[in-house]
């Protein structure tokens, strides 16, 4: 059936009169969409804007190490090495003479990159650096190869610093780490060039892992930093007795019982070999003291032995050469203090001391039978042939009688008594035994 014409005018009267009200409905309901998003956007950006330091932090490092495990090499293929960049920095040494140890101090600072702990710092407010414990980390364990703190030698690299992580992409995170090391290694000391001697001694550092799975590299092939004093005491180089020369890291690599400075080739290779750094010093002595207590009392001994044969008289020389030996007994107690341990050659000084000794004896026995020696002398030179060129020059010098006249007029010339002349001859002698003798002692160091 069809309505009439009147009633379907009356019903478009009213759907015309409906349509602008629903589309204003329409309207106002997208309006309070889209101003219900722009409030929860406020609201979030008021969140981020009011939220602090530590909950940012907080909040990235629990998205970091939700599933972050630390035995695990933080490396996506298990195949690749860690490459771990070494750098020391040296705040103090000290050197065990009589234990033949150098205590070394300081800290060191390593970094590799991390590709377990990421994180894209576009959802975390841009943030690309955090910090966390070096303990929630992989990280490489760092041994001494000749340590001698034995047990101790596990708490000689602290493993309770902080690391620092930055982002460099979504997948890639460097880790820098410095860890504190106190650490006391043995050396090969030699001390045959006291006190001028040079010593070199070396701190093995090692991982347990091999080449295939973590290696260590130095640090743009850095030297060691040194820094034994601050401020004004930043040239600072002497410590105790010694002067630090210089300090350096190289690289050596073990592979078959056997060390060597060339690295392996192939994977294979890398296999079975570990990767070791070397962070030796160089020492030289500073002993300003040795010339007061060392080398002038032994100048003094010989220049005494030398002195007993210019006296007149023998008794005198004798007695001076019994306080010789009692000033000698004397310098041998305080160089015994003064000296390093017997390692190696023996010390110039020492060996001076050992022949000053007996020279000193030799010049009492000589004093003591220069009279009979003397007589001796004279016989064998009235035996020897008068046209002998030793025998007239000799007697051309001394006086032939027995008498021990100290000079006598004869001929218009003056000559000395046999007994003076063997004295003179003797401190002669001893003169130019002594001087190559001490002669190194006083040689300035290379």
């Amino acid at each position: 059936m069809f309505c009439s014409p009147s009633k379907f005018a009356l019903a478009l009267s009213v759907v015309l009169l409906a349509l602008p009200i629903i589309i204003n409905a329409q309207i106002l309901t997208s309006d309070l969409a889209a101003a219900g998003q722009n409030g929860a956007e406020t609201v979030e950006a008021e969140v981020m804007a009011n939220r602090t330091y530590v909950q940012e932090q907080s909040e990235l490092q629990k998205a970091v190490f939700r599933s972050y495990d630390r035995k695990i090499r933080p490396v996506r293929n298990q195949s690749s090495p860690v490459t771990i960049f070494f750098h020391a920095y040296l705040m103090h040494f000290s050197v065990d003479q009589l234990q033949q140890t150098v205590l070394l101090n300081g800290h060191i600072y390593m970094s590799w990159i991390d590709e377990m702990a990421v994180w894209d710092p576009a959802q975390f407010n841009n943030v690309r650096t955090t910090m966390t414990k070096q303990w929630e980390l992989w990280h490489p364990d760092l041994r001494i190869a000749n340590s001698v703190s034995g047990v101790n030698q596990y708490f000689e690299i602290s493993k309770r610093s902080h690391a620092t992580l930055t982002s460099i992409s979504p997948n890639r995170t460097k880790v820098e780490v410095y860890p504190n090391f106190n650490i006391k290694v043995g050396c090969h000391f030699d001390y045959s060039d006291y006190p001028f001697d040079q010593q070199q001694c070396a701190a093995r550092l090692y991982v347990a892992s091999v080449m295939s799975e973590v290696e260590l590299s130095v640090y743009y092939n850095l030297e060691p930093s040194v820094m034994l004093g601050w401020g004004n005491q930043s040239t600072k180089r002497h410590i105790s007795d010694w002067e630090l020369l210089s300090v350096q890291a190289n690289l050596s690599f073990y592979r078959n019982r056997k060390y060597s400075s060339t690295r392996p080739t192939s994977a294979f290779e890398a296999q079975s070999s570990w990767s070791l750094l070397l962070l030796g010093v160089r020492l030289r002595r500073n002993a300003p003291l040795f010339w007061l207590s060392l080398a002038l009392p032994s100048l003094c001994c010989a220049l005494v032995n030398v002195v007993s044969f210019l006296l007149p008289v023998p008794e005198h020389s004798v007695g001076l050469l019994l306080l010789n030996f009692f000033l000698h007994g004397m310098f041998i107690r305080d160089a015994l203090r003064a000296l390093p341990p017997a390692v190696g050659d023996t010390p110039r000084i020492v060996l001076c001391a050992n022949i000053l000794l007996p020279v000193t004896l030799l010049c009492l026995l000589l004093h003591l039978g220069s009279r009979s020696l003397c007589k001796f002398l004279l016989a064998q030179l009235n035996a020897s042939p008068p046209s002998s060129a030793l025998a007239t020059f000799v007697r051309s010098v001394i006086q032939p009688q027995e008498e021990e006249e100290e000079i006598e007029k004869s001929d218009g010339g003056r000559r000395i008594s046999p007994l003076v002349a063997l004295r003179l001859c003797c401190a002669l002698l001893l003169l130019v035994v002594s001087v190559p003798l001490l002669s190194p002692l006083f040689r300035m160091s290379a």
